[in-house]
């Protein structure tokens, strides 16, 4: 059954899990949930801002995502079993991630690009290396943090999404949004897809 908590709860979960499994004292843990109520999640080097609602820093890095209209996953493991670097690992779990998708007709690509595109502080402005996009558009993001032996990777795939309640929250202009996000529901796919998905590719 699908986790659903806070966002509190979700990151300290998941920050917990990677340090036990650092220090010896824990196991790969591969994480689905959802979010309890709208939440705002900012990366850890972020700097805070104001919101309507609650905010919570991930023990991952990247920019501000908005939480509440997705389905979240987070994979905690060793770094050998995935590739020492960043950029190994993250080719693998979006290589799987990608066939997954593709076995329910949805076709996606990777992003290539290792460079800031820009000082957005949103996460869905830019996709940055290893996020999944269809037609440039935003559908699978993605955060890691590594440490000497054990990574996690955070992912955020939107169900539907309101563009005109993220607009208010965030004060990005609504059609702005559009053309950067693209959600499920845009592609056909329903929660069970989706959770389908991640079970198969993770």
């Amino acid at each position: 059954m699908i986790e659903v908590r806070t966002g509190f709860e979700n990151m300290n979960i998941d920050r917990d899990n990677l340090l036990a499994l650092e220090e010896g004292i824990g196991k790969p843990v591969r994480r689905i949930y959802m979010w309890s109520q709208l939440t705002v999640s900012i990366g850890y080097s972020q700097k805070p801002r104001e919101f309507s609602i609650p905010v919570v820093r991930r023990p991952t890095g990247g920019g501000a995502l908005l939480h509440g209209w997705d389905i979240s996953f987070s994979l905690v493991d060793y770094k050998k079993a995935w590739g020492e670097s960043p950029t190994q690992i993250y080719r693998k779990i979006s290589q799987k991630l990608t066939d997954a998708f593709r076995s329910v007709g949805v076709s996606l690509e990777m992003c290539e690009n290792k460079s800031l595109q820009g000082d957005s502080y949103y996460c869905f402005f830019f996709p940055s290396f290893g996020e999944l996009t269809v037609n440039g558009r935003k559908f699978v993001a993605c955060a890691m943090r590594t440490l000497k032996k054990a990574f996690l990777i955070h992912g955020s795939i939107f169900l539907d999404f309101d563009y005109t309640t993220a607009s208010k929250i965030t004060s990005v202009p609504e059609d702005e949004i559009r053309r950067r996000i693209v959600c499920a529901q845009d592609l056909g796919l329903s929660k069970v897809d989706v959770l389908q998905v991640l079970s198969q590719g993770l």
